[in-house]
């Protein structure tokens, strides 16, 4: 409890500097976060796209890997960071977004003690000298990495080596998503998680979003589930899309000329603003795979104890098929003694009426003066990121509001207001007379940290001993 509190007086203070002029004046031109303070600058990107676009390098100076179990984790690593180096507009631009695990990643690496962007959507592992656990994490489309460095450092506290992966184009700009094709990401997905199970005894996976349903993709094409494996976390896994259109993104991918879905300014180091048709089209093939498995069939997975987080407002996912597919993973299942975790952000009645009572259903609750407390409803992009997280957190200097694009000013408001909704792009958020800030952090982290911790207790009997 103590801890709790100096963190949330912590965000108090951040909060302030942040909008401190002296604050904001020191961040100059010439690192990753002094164009989020330069409203026309934005607007001129969104124009021109100049982040829009990988570096143009020839395909014999890309890096290439195999993707083969038979090759080291390290030897990935240095390929993916070679990867960004070469293809990020702003890889080696200064970004002073210092959290835990770059802290930690730079003493293991012997790294400056200044990020750049490409140090920070790279992925990264990090090792413990005991490597009997460890956890595999995969981020969302257009995400990157840089998602799981929260996470990431409650995980290496708790004694786990710590892996993430980055998906077949991500990481450089969002023009790379333009040809990418669904069997890259199993490949890339498949790759690490064999691997993870020939270096260690305790296998945890976790995913975020499309990360979460390569997961399930993965393991419902095994004859079995390893015995390594001990659970897996999810956080708004990709299950149907919220948009009934969602499906005509793969027939549009077709038309000649017709690529974007958005096309934003990419000033987030972290992750795309821009989105092509074509990404959309392969997560909606990955999420219709998963929607076709009936239960029988994915009897062999059953036995992996499932830890969830979903929002009832989730905008970009339909939370009810995340309910569907928790309720077919409970079918057969004979992991009695530990019962599948749902954290559920929305009425837990609803989500009751939708699962087997074996499930544990973990509503939060808001009391005074707490953060949450001017939080409007919990979006799909917020459950991976504490409050405190310096680039999307309550302080950070990013905001994001893409869902303004057709209305310019709306836009501007978002981007540069002082009073701002914070919450899921709903329809009633919309229609309010303040701007509305997509969420970006999860105003229930630690008590989200707290279930977590109970269920690997669970789950991880004699793990690491």
């Amino acid at each position: 409890m103590f801890q709790r509190i100096i963190n949330w007086l912590f965000v108090c203070l951040i909060f302030v500097l942040a909008y401190n002029p002296l604050v904001l004046a020191a961040d100059k031109a010439g690192n990753c976060i002094a164009v989020h303070q330069d409203y026309t600058a934005i607007k001129q990107m969104i124009d021109d796209g100049r982040y829009r676009y990988s570096r143009a390098v020839s395909e014999q100076q890309l890096p290439e890997f195999s993707y083969q179990d038979g090759q080291e984790f390290s030897l990935y690593l240095k390929y993916a960071a070679k990867l960004v180096e070469s293809a990020h507009p702003r890889a080696q631009l200064p970004c002073p977004v210092l959290t835990d695990t770059y802290k930690l990643l730079a003493q293991q690496n012997n790294w400056s003690a200044t990020p750049v962007v490409s140090q920070l959507v790279a992925p990264f592992e990090l090792r413990q000298e005991k490597t009997a656990k460890a956890i595999l994490l995969i981020h969302g489309l257009t995400d990157s990495p840089f998602m799981f460095h929260d996470l990431a450092n409650f995980y290496y506290r708790q004694g786990f080596t710590v892996r993430t992966l980055l998906l077949p184009g991500h990481g450089t700009a969002a023009s790379d998503l333009l040809e990418v094709e669904l069997a890259q990401w199993q490949q890339a997905a498949g790759y690490g998680i064999t691997r993870m199970l020939k270096d260690f005894d305790q296998v945890y996976l976790g995913g975020f979003s499309t990360g979460g349903a390569l997961i399930l993709d993965y393991l419902q094409r095994q004859q079995a589930p390893d015995e390594k494996i001990k659970g897996l976390f999810m956080w708004s896994p990709a299950s149907k899309a919220y948009s009934e259109l969602a499906w005509l993104a793969q027939y549009l991918d077709y038309v000649p000329m017709l690529d974007w879905l958005d096309l934003d300014a990419d000033i987030d180091f972290a992750k795309y603003e821009s989105f092509p048709y074509n990404a959309a089209a392969q997560v909606n093939r990955l999420m219709q795979g998963l929607s076709k498995v009936k239960p029988k069939s994915q009897n062999r997975v059953h036995d992996i104890p499932l830890f969830v987080v979903a929002s009832e407002h989730d905008r970009t996912i339909d939370t009810r098929a995340t309910l569907d597919i928790i309720g077919s993973w409970q079918q057969g299942s004979k992991h009695k003694a530990v019962a599948d975790t749902l954290m559920y952000f929305g009425d837990k009645k609803k989500a009751a009426d939708a699962l087997p009572a074996s499930v544990n259903i973990v509503v939060p609750e808001c009391g005074q003066n707490q953060l949450c407390q001017g939080i409007a409803d919990i979006a799909h992009t917020a459950p991976t990121n504490a409050p405190d997280n310096p680039h999307y957190g309550l302080a950070g200097l990013y905001r994001n509001c893409s869902h303004y694009l057709g209305d310019i000013e709306s836009y501007r408001l978002c981007k540069t207001g002082k009073q701002v909704i914070l919450g899921e792009k709903t329809e009633e958020n919309l229609n309010k007379t303040l701007p509305l800030q997509r969420l970006t952090f999860n105003p229930y982290y630690y008590q989200m940290l707290d279930l977590m911790r109970e269920f690997m207790t669970e789950t991880s009997s004699g793990i690491g001993k």
